[in-house]
């Protein structure tokens, strides 16, 4: 639709001489603030911007070239202008004068420190964004036009766009989540550990994460190794938890994590690559890289851990290893033979080809690395699991990284705590301790802990108490800052206008609970969300229900059932349990369900217009406007618009339809009829009527 010059700056809340200026510059014809800006002028507009822009930015990256004087010569400058203060701006002016060009970034050095910082998650729109920024809107719309963005405050921006727009204000942008958790870590209780033997430690067996794209054979790879087939209990042939494996090769110990392959395990996968310290990049030779498969170079380059690639399924046809080769040299991963630096070697998972080969490329790559870990003091290491059991309560399973682990040691993670009742290796078998690089399936903690929560073994259970005390009394100090403020309680009111999906999640272990709700919260968008009432490791019960029951949520369990008691329960009161295997399943349904909660879009089609002749009064309808239809139809039962002045005067229901004396269902463009509008007595000769019809068109997320 076509707007004039003045309008448009109104959009753009930009003043509009400004924009006038720009569109003659742009060399369009538009002389006057009154003058009709087309679409085709606007795009046009805007390409030069963005020209422009680049430009400048181009110029803005050439060199300044500074010619040097001698050093007598800025000496006898640098006297004169301490003698003569007068004279100090001249000398300044000098663009050869060598001691201010060096001077210049010494002292903006110190600035960057001192930038305010701004979280952005996501697309977010010009308006919110100006508020962040605390900047006038216009100043924003401006800004985003300098960078080709012709938008108004209500257009949304991807997030891209607005940390550059940050930038450029001079903030240091960040995301939420990195600074709630460097706010969270910063002063979190943590127990001062010593070690004997820290100056000398002992030689320790590398631990290998094994990462990659979903089906790409991890878990087969995995399997033909440990010759032991753990991809038949898995839903799908999808590996749904983290599982650490202590594998005995001719040579050598080496222990293997296999992280889920869905691409909703992504927090779980980048956990599995802070513990490691070699990552196996699983890559289908008959499908190269895939979003999973960049997805685990980053978060191995993240963690600065060395990468070797198994290129899988050789055996397959369609298999092309050149061509992994070269899509994996796009992100710096480039093959021995091919004058690079990472190891790549062809295998097939199920014909057992080349494991040999990965086996001493990952000796070769541990023996450079050099590992070692001291053993003189308390172990400490992470959880890579935890679940709990029915028959023997919370386990966990825990990867020791310094120390040596024993039953009977007092162990703290997070804010639980425990006393070792057994430890169970990956083969099953109870032992009484356990080294660095080594996985165990630890029996004793009071409850089941977040997968990725450190552990520490303390000497006396009373500084174990006080260590937890010491954590509970640190996050009840942080709850207790948030107190309410005029932005928080205008933030509530604006959440209240958004449409949630009330979910109780309840999984068989707490990673895969953590990657659930992960999910779950990126499903949505400004209009509906998901609002996680409760999440937790274990079957559902009754306490699950009465929380259901009083907040409106639904139930989903992943891997867990409920009771007969609860399932009565849930039954007499309406409440609606639905299991899930996959996860796939669960987030469609999810994704199903927000989709409802959407405002459906209307669509509007004008179907004609009748020109109103002559009003008639009529003892069954009232007024009657006796019209010409002079564009499309006019059909009955559809909306209609009275228009004077070619401005909207009343909206309503076509009443009756009729021609001379008969009803009729419509009447075609050029023929006379009389028409009347439902509660509306107001209609004059010349008055124009538009009819028109409305579509309901669903949402989707």
């Amino acid at each position: 639709m076509d707007v004039s010059v003045k309008q448009l700056s109104e959009i753009l809340k930009i003043d509009p001489d400004a924009l006038l200026k720009k569109m003659i510059e742009a060399g369009l014809p538009h002389t006057s603030i009154e003058d009709s800006v087309s679409n085709e002028d606007k795009q046009t507009l805007l390409t030069f911007i963005r020209t422009a822009n680049s430009n400048i930015q181009s110029d803005a990256r050439k060199p300044i070239e500074v010619t040097p004087k001698s050093t007598t010569k800025a000496q006898n400058l640098e006297k004169k202008d301490k003698q003569e203060p007068a004279a100090r701006s001249k000398v300044e002016n000098k663009k050869t004068f060598k001691p201010q060009t060096k001077e210049k970034p010494v002292k903006e050095e110190p600035k960057e420190e001192k930038k305010k910082s701004v979280n952005i998650n996501g697309s977010i729109r010009v308006n919110d964004l100006s508020r962040k920024l605390s900047k006038r809107g216009n100043e924003v719309v401006k800004k985003l036009i300098e960078l080709g963005e012709m938008v108004s405050l209500n257009d949304e921006i991807d997030q891209e766009t607005a940390v550059l727009v940050a930038e450029e204000f001079g903030f240091l942008v960040k995301y939420e989540a990195e600074q709630e958790l460097e706010e969270t870590t910063k002063d979190y209780p943590q127990p001062t550990i010593a070690y004997k033997d820290e100056s000398s430690p002992i030689k320790r067996h590398p631990v290998v994460t094994v990462m990659g794209h979903v089906d790409h054979g991890k878990t087969s790879l995995l399997d033909s190794i440990k010759s032991s087939n753990v991809v038949d209990g898995e839903s799908g042939g999808i590996t749904q938890h983290i599982a650490a494996y202590e594998v005995k090769t001719s040579s050598a110990v080496i222990t293997f994590i296999d992280t889920p392959g869905h691409e909703a395990f992504t927090a779980m996968r980048a956990r599995g690559a802070n513990t490691t310290d070699i990552v196996i990049l699983v890559v289908a030779a008959n499908d190269s890289v895939k979003p999973q498969t960049i997805e685990a170079i980053t978060h191995a380059k993240a963690a600065q851990v060395p990468i070797i690639v198994a290129i899988n399924k050789i055996d397959l046809e369609g298999a092309d290893i050149d061509k992994v080769k070269g899509d994996l040299a796009k992100y710096d991963l480039v093959s021995e033979d091919w004058g690079g630096k990472v190891q790549m070697i062809p295998v097939s998972a199920t014909q057992k080809k080349g494991i040999n080969e990965l086996l001493d490329a990952i000796q070769l790559e541990a023996e450079i690395l050099e590992l070692k870990s001291p053993v003189g003091g308390p172990a400490t290491g992470v959880i890579l699991e935890s679940e709990l059991d029915k028959s023997k309560g919370p386990l966990g399973t825990f990867l020791i990284q310094k120390g040596i682990l024993r039953q009977g040691d007092i162990v703290v993670a997070a804010e639980k705590r425990g006393r070792i009742k057994s430890l169970i290796n990956s083969s099953g078998d109870v032992v009484k301790e356990a080294g660095p690089s080594t996985p165990v399936e630890v029996l004793g903690l009071e409850d089941c802990v977040p997968a990725g929560e450190s552990f520490f073994v303390l000497a006396k259970d009373k500084a174990a108490r006080s260590l937890v005390d010491e954590r509970i009394s640190y996050l009840k100090e942080i709850n207790d800052k948030n107190v309410m403020t005029t932005e928080s309680a205008f933030q509530m009111l604006d959440q209240e206008k958004v449409n949630k999906l009330r979910i109780i999640a309840k999984s068989d272990v707490a990673g895969t609970s953590e990657a659930i709700n992960g999910s779950l919260l990126k499903i949505g968008n400004e209009e509906v969300e998901v609002d996680i009432v409760s999440s937790g490791v274990g079957g559902v019960t009754e306490s699950d229900v009465n929380l259901a029951i009083t907040t409106g949520a639904r139930i989903l369990g992943f891997n867990v059932r409920a009771d007969n008691k609860t399932k009565s329960l849930a039954e007499d009161k309406g409440i609606e349990i639905n299991y899930y295997s996959v996860i796939y399943d669960l987030i469609e349904d999810i994704k199903r369900l927000l989709s409802g909660l959407l405002d459906p879009i209307y669509s509007e089609k004008i179907l004609g217009l009748a020109e109103v002749k002559e009003v008639f009064k009529s003892p069954k309808f009232g007024l009657v406007a006796g019209c010409m239809v002079v564009d499309g139809f006019v059909k009955r039962e559809k909306h209609v618009r009275v228009l004077r002045d070619n401005v909207v005067i009343h909206e309503g229901e076509l009443d009756s339809l009729r021609r001379f004396k008969d009803d009729v269902q419509e009447v075609k463009n050029g023929t006379e009829c009389g028409i009347g509008i439902k509660n509306y007595l107001d209609i004059r000769p010349g008055d124009v009527i538009e009819n028109f019809e409305q579509k309901e068109e669903k949402r989707s997320l």
